[in-house]
């Protein structure tokens, strides 16, 4: 290879790196919590690492940054309110994506957003309305609310869809619940 063809794939693997850059630091938006410069920079790089060797690699960048939605998500600590503001982001380009509904549904429940997460349940339940979790735990919400035959009705979907399954034995353990307390 002579020395122009050495500059030019030089050349072109850094303009990749900086457009790559680019895109991390425009898709990342505002956080809740700004970490310490040091572990910022630190998981930026090795974000901005991983689709840069995607890239030219030529692997998928679209299922390399589903892989770290998953990340996001996995990584979730209940209450804290952290990530509500990134998986709504998320469901700004999918707005019927019912895993991501399903989670933002729970954040919000976690985090005593109950008529938020009565209405994100009620969603991903118009899309996907045999998830039997999401069922029983918009009857948590609704539980929760005081809203007590909404909870009946949804727990009774729940033993519809999965009879003889441990949550639909939670379920009519709280439908038994609601009948002797006659709430």
């Amino acid at each position: 290879m002579d020395m122009v063809t050495i500059l030019i794939i030089g050349g072109v693997v850094v303009l990749v790196a900086i457009v790559v850059v680019l895109v991390v630091s425009k898709d990342k938006g505002p956080t809740l919590e700004t970490p310490p410069a040091e572990e910022s920079t630190e998981k930026k790089e090795t974000v901005t690492a991983k689709r840069f060797k995607s890239v030219l690699s030529g692997s998928d960048l679209q299922n390399q940054m589903k892989k770290e939605e998953q990340e996001l998500l996995t990584q979730y600590t209940a209450g804290t309110g952290e990530g509500i503001a990134e998986v709504e982001k998320l469901l700004v380009s999918d707005p019927n994506n019912v895993d991501l509904l399903d989670w933002l549904a729970f954040m919000y429940y976690s985090n005593n957003e109950i008529d938020k997460a009565i209405e994100t349940y009620k969603k991903a339940l118009s899309i996907k309305p045999t998830n039997e979790n999401q069922h029983y735990y918009l009857g948590n919400s609704y539980f929760k609310k005081g809203m007590f035959e909404e909870a009946k009705k949804e727990w009774s979907e729940v033993i519809r869809l999965k009879p003889n399954s441990k949550i639909a034995k939670n379920a009519q353990e709280r439908i038994d619940y609601i009948v002797s307390n006659k709430k």
